[in-house]
């Protein structure tokens, strides 16, 4: 058999294995996809990608430019007093200049913090930014395409846009290993300039034992497959993507399983299609096998000096929520938050859950500034 001809059996296989697997429930979702033409309508009524801040270009260590937006705080915004409500609680003056950074996901960009960007504003300085390849951020060399590098990033923002006051770190999925290999690189920054940290739906390894599409032996022959398809479907770069622009069924119907847990309004699904589908198949393919890589629990132990709390989704298929468990068994004290019928992209589904135990954390590592000052 030709090469080309071993490469379209390879892609067949794996695309049937994964298309079997969501469309084990397709004549429920045909009302789903029934609804699609409803979601322009319902993305202008949520106006996801219209939060912007102050646009700058950080230049990371090899040269990497990275997309960058602050959102400032503006005091006179706040009422004072009294404190503006939220959560029904009164919220206490931040630091004049508490720091928060926000770093995104694999395969998504920035706006994916569209609930937290809007909840949390006025609590200190926002800062989000693009990781290296995704969103408008320039592409890494594939040599340069690690967690550990990730965590250099992550510093070079910090020194850069909160070089002094207090700093919280928040991380979705592949964020949240970015501080964890910080936390490897700079542990001294804990308890000192790093006052707080949220780790959303993530891991600190052991990813390469979860099953991806079907359980038990099934899902691990999928995860075999995995790496090998998607570096074959990254070589016919134009044939992907002109499926993944399209806005396929499948591919609608693949986002909405892996990202939610519960019934979720289509904008939700189409919101998140739309910034995995801009995220190239040759991106995809060179970031992904990376995490079954990831192994960072000996670098969990500057979290302790700090406030911490881990969030996941007790119907994550990509980060199971024991791996949420697991971190917080190697950083005692940490709080440990289970979102109910909640899948990984929780803090898009579940925002409202997801933003107050971040706002909790934020409070407790503000009080505890404040007694040691």
């Amino acid at each position: 058999m030709s090469k080309a001809g071993r490469t379209a059996g390879l892609i067949g296989a794996a695309v049937g294995v994964l298309a079997a697997g969501a469309a084990a429930g397709v004549a429920v979702e045909r009302q789903v996809i029934g609804r699609r033409s409803a979601q322009r309508a319902q993305l202008e009524a949520e106006p996801f990608g219209s939060l912007r801040g102050t646009p700058y270009v950080f230049t990371a260590d090899d040269g990497v430019e990275l997309y960058v937006e602050v959102d400032e705080l503006k005091r006179s915004r706040r009422p004072e007093p009294p404190p503006k409500r939220r959560f029904g609680k009164k919220l206490p003056l931040p630091p004049e200049d508490l720091t928060l950074i926000f770093v995104h996901g694999y395969g998504l960009n920035m706006d994916c913090w569209h609930f937290e960007r809007r909840d949390l504003a006025g609590i200190g300085t926002m800062v989000f930014y693009d990781q290296r390849s995704h969103g408008r951020s320039g592409r890494s060399p594939k040599e340069n395409v690690s967690i550990d590098q990730l965590g250099r990033d992550l510093y070079g923002i910090l020194r850069e846009f909160a070089p002094t006051g207090p700093v919280i770190l928040i991380g979705h999925s592949m964020g949240g290993m970015s501080i964890m290999a910080l936390a490897e690189q700079h542990p001294e920054l804990f308890g000192d300039q790093v006052i707080g940290v949220g780790l959303c739906s993530t891991s600190a390894g052991g990813l390469d034992q979860v099953p991806i599409a079907l359980p038990g032996k099934a899902g691990m022959l999928v995860r075999a497959l995995a790496t090998p398809t998607i570096s074959a479907l990254s070589r016919i770069p134009d044939v992907v993507e002109r499926s993944r622009k399209a806005g396929t069924d499948v591919s609608y119907l693949l986002t909405r399983k892996y990202s939610f847990g519960s019934e979720v309004p289509p904008a939700y699904t189409e919101f998140v299609n739309e910034m995995i589908a801009a995220t190239p198949i040759s991106v995809i393919a060179d970031f992904y096998p990376i995490f079954a890589l990831h192994e960072k629990f000996h670098a969990l132990e500057p979290l302790q000096k700090v406030e911490c709390v881990v969030i996941g989704g007790d119907s994550d298929h990509l980060t199971p929520f024991d791996h949420a468990e697991d971190i917080v068994r190697h950083v005692p004290g940490a709080e440990l938050v289970e979102v109910k019928n909640c899948g990984h992209l929780g803090l898009i589904e579940h925002h409202r859950e997801f933003t107050a135990a971040l706002l909790g954390m934020i409070e407790r590592a503000e009080q505890s500034l404040l007694g040691h000052q």
